[in-house]
């Protein structure tokens, strides 16, 4: 029978508004899980508080994964017309089960939206749409504008000092794939910014009080080497420290 640390993953509802709405997820993420030696598990959404304590018991981490838009009332602003808004069941019970993970030390990583939710949980704000934000030497972050249909563009981040990310993946330059429109602006309360780009945009935040609280803006799900599986395997050993400790 397997072992290792449960990761309870929510999963996308691209057509809530539709007749039979379904999850989806790419396998990316499950299959990142699963190679650090974790049991990756979808968690459903509801807005059930018994249910979303009942969920906390059954896992050991939390992974928020990449989706559409957070609501810009969350942090105060109003909507940018490129707004993609995110299915408001999935919204609330992202930033529900991000509470509940804080209030017990659980370890959480957060990919690109999965960061952005981290941020505004904690009262932070984001910027809505990157390329109105004045930067020196702006580079893209919302794909390669040479070919539309490449999602991604790769460009370096800088690894802060004493950061936690930076001791997981022992390097102070990492390569990565970026796809995003919006990013951190203010930061939410007790994390710091542990990468940035070369044109100063938040790649990544974390919480050096919790276990692990880290979210990256770029898809690490998806980049299969070290160092980015680095950041897996660091999740997994904190997850593991949970087992059986919610039973």
């Amino acid at each position: 029978m397997p072992t290792g640390p449960v990761i309870g993953i929510s999963p996308d509802n691209q057509a809530a508004d539709q007749p039979h709405p379904v999850y989806e997820l790419p396998s990316t993420y499950a299959s990142a899980i699963e190679k650090a030696g974790g049991i990756p598990i979808l968690l459903p959404h509801t807005a059930n508080p018994a249910t979303q304590a009942a969920y906390m018991h059954l896992i050991d981490g939390l992974l928020i994964p990449g989706g559409n838009d957070l609501d810009p009332s969350l942090y105060g602003q109003a909507p940018h017309p490129t707004l993609r808004r995110l299915d408001s069941l999935r919204e609330k019970f992202d930033l529900a089960m991000l509470a509940l993970a804080k209030a017990r030390n659980m370890p959480v990583l957060g990919i690109c939206l999965g960061c952005q939710a981290m941020n505004v949980q904690r009262r932070g704000s984001l910027h809505q749409y990157l390329p109105d934000v004045a930067r020196d030497h702006p580079i893209s972050h919302t794909g390669n504008p040479a070919n539309s249909s490449d999602k991604n563009v790769w460009h370096s981040v800088s690894l802060s000092q004493g950061s936690r990310l930076r001791a997981i993946v022992k390097c102070d330059q990492l390569a990565v794939n970026s796809r995003h429109r919006q990013a951190v602006d203010r930061l939410g309360t007790g994390l710091t910014a542990c990468a940035a780009s070369p044109d100063g945009v938040v790649e990544a935040i974390e919480d050096n009080t919790m276990k692990f609280w880290i979210g990256v803006q770029w898809h690490a799900e998806t980049l299969a080497e070290p160092p980015h599986t680095e950041l897996f395997n660091a999740f997994i050993a904190a997850a593991a420290t949970n087992v059986h400790s919610s039973c």
